[in-house]
């Protein structure tokens, strides 16, 4: 009987294990087509790309375009523009990366002392509704807040005898607005993260820390952060790993393209794409995306490394 046993319990494994290889099929294919299959785009990083009409891309790429070794990266790092650019990218991602651990952190830790489930649904759908809204959208509803003529805030403006704002025309506001909807956009997700983690710690730690005479700051600090710090240092490693990456839709999409809001609105990846769409330069783009996912990369080992110095539980690996 235990010999029937152990091979139904065996059989059973199996198909449990093929019902969920099944299931990744889907990924494994998504991860093929866009992330693996385009990698090939790097020979454009170190090529002068130069098609010839009639041809296919593989005879343009690797017959009709000269190696020009790392020539496409000292243009990129001797372009003027290049430096504030990379300035951009690194202001806004490295205060991203920060308020995107205590502002998340700090609701769910506010959102988990409210015992009242209707409330605490409606919240966490308020604040979460924003990571679906699409930028194009949050873009124009923006437009109809500041457009010089009709905007709402012009109005009010206007209202009270003041002059209005050439919104589009003032880079001085523009960085507040942008980090204000970074912000207002990815802090109900990420909260999400953190108060999966809050509702998974023992309740009878706080009630212990209580009955010791802890107040609420020192539950959290020496219960609720404590057990938090393996979430906060994956999340900050990866933070660290896309630090040269930026939101395309914020920087791009918000700002409307605005030629006179290029000094703080545009970053690596609105500077690739300008540089791809605008001047057809195939090799100064995949150069810059290049240097961008590598330098990530390295970063993103590095933060590991360190973490796990710190504490070797946190490390992702």
């Amino acid at each position: 009987m235990a010999k029937k046993s152990h091979g139904s319990l065996s059989r059973m494994s199996r198909k449990e294990n093929i019902q969920l290889t099944l299931m990744t099929i889907p990924t494994v294919i998504w991860y093929a087509l866009f992330c693996y299959l385009p990698l090939f785009g790097i020979f454009f990083a170190f090529k002068d790309f130069t098609p010839v009409p009639g041809e296919s891309l593989f005879e343009n790429l690797f017959v009709n375009s000269p190696w020009v070794g790392l020539r496409n990266f000292s243009y990129l790092f001797r372009n003027p523009q290049y430096m504030d650019v990379l300035f951009n990218t690194l202001f806004y991602n490295i205060i991203f990366l920060v308020a995107g651990i205590v502002i998340p952190v700090t609701l769910a830790v506010l959102l988990a002392e409210v015992h009242q489930k209707k409330f605490t649904g409606v919240v966490q759908m308020a604040l979460v509704l924003p990571y679906f809204i699409s930028w194009v959208v949050v873009g124009y509803c923006i437009y109809g807040l500041l457009a010089t003529d009709v905007g709402q805030i012009n109005g009010l403006l206007k209202m009270f005898g003041a002059d209005p704002v050439q919104w589009y025309q003032s880079p001085e506001y523009w960085r507040g607005i942008l980090i204000s909807l970074g912000i207002w956009k990815t802090s109900g997700y990420t909260m999400v993260i953190y108060l999966c983690s809050v509702n998974a710690i023992d309740r009878s730690l706080y009630e212990a820390a209580a009955l010791d005479g802890a107040n609420f700051f020192q539950r959290v600090r020496h219960v609720t952060l404590p057990h938090l710090r393996t979430t906060i240092a994956t999340l900050f490693i990866l933070g660290v790993g896309s630090i040269l990456n930026s939101d395309f839709g914020l920087f791009y999409q918000v700002p409307l393209d605005s030629g006179a809001l290029q000094s703080v609105t545009q970053t690596l990846d609105v500077y690739v794409y300008k540089s791809l769409m605008l001047q057809a330069n195939f090799s100064f783009s995949s150069a810059a995306a290049f240097l961008q996912s590598g330098v990530g990369c390295i970063l993103l080992v590095i933060a590991n490394l360190i973490t796990r110095k710190i504490d070797r539980d946190s490390a992702l690996v």
